[in-house]
């Protein structure tokens, strides 16, 4: 939805959507994933629990714009996405309308809290986050392939058991 202020109307926020930089890069980013297990899996949810709040496809997208921003906290990606309301916007979350703010709508009571952004973070499902990661993977080569290993506390256990003088080779 492309809401309508006191400032702008909705071909000029439409317009202004088409043109950001920050809107061009992360659709062109979005476009590269198959949102369809996404959906899918969501409609299956929603069909036996209900559906309420934002969609999980605006919370993946906004975790996924933390990661490519480095944020490391959900109180930055908040703060980032406070200073970006037309991200809010693309991102896909369920706009609180007021007319008088200057995009059409309330930025600070659209977007969930600090604590709810870690919280949801939390509750994903492990199977669908490894699907999207092998969307990841046919849409981007080599992702995945380097895997590396903390052997600290293995080499902790060789000096504890044979001495630091005696590891065998």
């Amino acid at each position: 939805m492309i809401p309508s202020s006191s400032l702008y109307d909705q071909s000029t926020m439409t317009n202004m959507l088409s043109t950001d930089p920050l809107i061009k890069e992360y659709r062109a980013f979005f476009s590269l994933l198959d949102w369809s297990t996404v959906e899918q899996w969501q409609a299956q949810r929603s069909a036996c629990c209900g559906s309420h709040g934002h969609s999980l496809t605006a919370y993946i997208k906004a975790f996924l714009v933390r990661l490519k921003e480095g944020l490391i906290y959900a109180k930055q990606l908040r703060d980032f996405l406070l200073k970006h309301p037309l991200l809010v916007i693309e991102l896909g979350f369920d706009l609180k309308l007021d007319d008088r703010a200057d995009y059409g709508f309330d930025v600070e009571a659209t977007l969930p809290c600090r604590y709810w952004l870690g919280e949801k973070l939390r509750q994903l499902d492990p199977a669908l986050l490894q699907a999207t990661v092998r969307d990841l993977q046919q849409e981007i080569p080599g992702l995945g392939e380097t895997v590396a290993f903390d052997v600290k506390h293995i080499y902790a256990w060789v000096v504890r058991r044979f001495g630091a003088r005696e590891i065998p080779p």
